[in-house]
């Protein structure tokens, strides 16, 4: 009873005093915020604007093991007063950041959770106040923000999402009421692998991710070994093994052992972002996921000239980014759980082959997930959202239409819709 009390204080607070306060916090700023869940990429998003002179501020509720407190500017607390007393300060931090936003931000880029107030009993009431703050919103989704397990149709991935993040079943009605909402108050939607899930999106990008491609290089030459003379190392890296597939790898790698070859799985849980790049110059192959499209650790991985294997399988699912972005330059090698032995026979065997897919991921990632392709979509988007008519969101990416796409050659990997070549694989 004192809890739902509470909330609807809140609430009343929300549509009464909230207003005011935005009114008085509210001046011209421009710094450019991006708030939420401790994501690594709001990291690299901020420094990548932050090199062409962008004021930029990253502000996040906590932080996560596998991360750093350097990585962030601010968290929620950070900004609480230092009047309010410690026991409170939890409670607090949500609303004191988002009047920070209020006071400092042009523009501010969320998930679909929202930003500091999608935690509290006022959610609904962010974008509103934001818009009467004249603080313009886009929403980029990240993944449990935007899956509503029911419209997923690849029974794979509702499975494997299931195994990991079960609760996501439970309260799918939350994540789609609060989809919808953002996309339709927000001023820019961004849509990766998630379509299927959103009514709406104004730009599309085969993977918003970015990294900062000096800090992720690979030092030496690239290995000879062909797992009959020398040993192959595989790395995987979940940090959830239901959504990865790991049993699958697991298993692929001790098939492949079992026929005689020198294969190794280095498998690494949970473990911070700077130990993973040492053991990624370590690596001759990254098997990222086998239920889900890649994700960051595969990014990473092409940075270091690292052939990866992840799930690309689906044309129901790539066809509209080969079409529409860059997804047709990726030199990702699709497997699922039932191809993906044949296709670590082919990786941890040619050396030559491994050669050639780290070499087009280290230019994939250098064309569409670096500093420079950050600056590419956010640049864009600010300016869009600025008032200039001549930018087109919807062809930031694209392969025939964007200006952008061709300053560089196509990036061309020696595979057949995302598939290595029968031959091969």
């Amino acid at each position: 009873m004192t809890r739902r009390l509470g909330a609807a204080t809140v609430r009343a607070g929300a549509f009464v005093f909230f207003p005011v306060i935005v009114s008085v916090l509210r001046k011209r700023h421009r710094t450019l915020i991006w708030a939420g869940a401790p994501l690594i990429n709001l990291k690299y998003w901020a420094s990548a604007m932050r090199e062409i002179g962008s004021e930029c501020e990253t502000l996040v509720s906590s932080t996560y093991v596998i991360n750093a407190r350097a990585d962030y500017d601010l968290l929620y607390e950070d900004v609480v007063p230092r009047w309010i007393p410690s026991a409170f300060r939890k409670r607090v931090a949500p609303y004191a950041a988002f009047f920070h936003i209020v006071a400092h931000a042009s523009i501010v880029h969320i998930s679909f959770e929202g930003g500091p107030l999608g935690t509290t009993p006022v959610w609904r009431q962010e974008a509103r106040l934001l818009r009467r703050a004249g603080i313009r919103t886009v929403v980029i989704p990240y993944g449990a923000d935007a899956f509503i397990y029911s419209r997923v149709p690849d029974l794979l991935i509702r499975h494997g999402l299931l195994l990991s993040y079960p609760l996501g079943g439970r309260y799918e009605d939350l994540v789609e009421e609060r989809v919808r909402y953002w996309s339709r108050v927000a001023d820019v939607v961004v849509a990766d692998f998630a379509l299927e899930v959103m009514p709406r999106w104004d730009v599309l990008v085969s993977h918003v991710l970015s990294i900062d491609t000096t800090q992720w290089r690979k030092n030496g030459r690239h290995s000879t070994a062909d797992a009959r003379t020398a040993k192959v190392r595989v790395l995987h890296a979940p940090n959830h093994r239901g959504a990865k597939g790991t049993e699958f790898v697991v298993a692929a790698i001790e098939d492949l052992r079992a026929d005689g070859l020198d294969v190794e799985l280095v498998l690494a849980e949970r473990m911070p972002n700077d130990e993973i790049r040492k053991l990624m110059s370590e690596v001759d192959v990254l098997v990222d996921q086998l239920l889900l499209p890649y994700g960051l650790t595969a990014v990473e991985a092409m940075a270091m000239s690292l052939p990866v294997v992840s799930n690309l399988a689906d044309p129901a699912l790539t066809t509209v980014f080969d079409i529409y972005s860059s997804l047709g330059e990726c030199p990702v090698v699709a497997a699922t759980p039932a191809t993906v032995t044949q296709t670590l026979r082919a990786l941890v065997t040619e050396p030559e082959l491994r050669e050639q897919l780290g070499r087009a991921g280290r230019r994939y990632v250098e064309k569409y997930h670096s500093h420079d392709a950050a600056r590419h979509l956010f640049g864009s988007l600010h300016t869009s959202l600025r008032g200039d008519p001549d930018v087109e969101l919807g062809t930031l990416f694209h392969p025939i239409l964007s200006e952008y796409n061709k300053r560089s050659p196509r990036v061309e990997p020696p595979l057949v819709n995302h598939r290595l070549p029968p031959e091969r694989g």
